[in-house]
């Protein structure tokens, strides 16, 4: 999806980094869609990843990104598997081994798209806690269903994350900073563990219950999709 209207997007970075400036080239291949500069256009959901660790204070930084001509990959529009395959590319648990690394490696083969071909990635956030659900799913102890089920109810949260120089080029600088610290960084630091600790016991549910839709084995054989 090429963007050729003139649109401005907010976009909110959360950590305990003062002085923060992002470059391109930064950020971490094991992530969720590799290398990038992980944002959100929810300021709150910014605040929260901030707060995870016990720092004590954390900042989130403000940014407009200009996003004429841009090719932006928007995982929304794409169905899971796209979306789980791409976090695979990435992301690798080591549950996943023997008939589950094959599986795996067939969902990508089949599904997986090159994020390095675009400017930007929007989609779902996996962190560990979530990223649970992915791993059920092609160890097969879960059903595409309930995975889908899962990112709903498990309020997951967007991110954008700039991959190419051309989109680090049109980041505006940084317009606001926010420092979050005593109380506000406690009740943020709260919120993150317990939706962590929710997830958690949403994946244990999850996995204890009956099955009903699409194992991955059934998908890859051509059962589905």
């Amino acid at each position: 999806m090429i963007i050729t209207n003139t649109t401005k997007l907010f976009l909110y970075h959360g950590t305990s980094e003062k002085n923060f400036e992002p470059y391109f080239g930064g950020g971490r291949g094991y992530h969720d869609y590799g290398n990038g500069f992980y944002t959100t256009e929810n300021i709150e959901a910014a605040k929260e990843w901030a707060c995870q660790g016990q720092h004590g204070s954390s900042f989130v930084y403000a940014y407009e990104l200009d996003l004429e001509s841009l090719n932006l990959l928007n995982l929304d529009e794409n169905n899971t598997l796209a979306w789980v395959s791409v976090l695979m590319t990435h992301r690798r648990s080591k549950k996943i081994r023997g008939a589950a690394l094959e599986r795996c490696n067939k969902m990508i083969e089949r599904y997986g798209i090159d994020v390095s071909k675009y400017d930007l990635v929007r989609g779902f956030r996996a962190n560990d806690s979530y990223f649970q659900f992915t791993t059920d799913f092609v160890t097969d102890t879960i059903t595409l269903e309930t995975l889908m089920k899962s990112i709903v109810a498990g309020d997951l949260g967007k991110q954008v994350c700039l991959k190419s120089e051309k989109a680090y080029m049109q980041l505006g600088k940084q317009v606001d900073v926010v420092t979050i610290s005593g109380e506000d960084y406690e009740r943020y630091h709260n919120r993150y563990l317990t939706k962590d600790t929710d997830a958690r016991l949403l994946a244990n549910n999850y996995s204890n219950e009956p099955q009903e839709g699409w194992l991955l084995s059934d998908i890859l054989k051509g059962g589905a999709l």
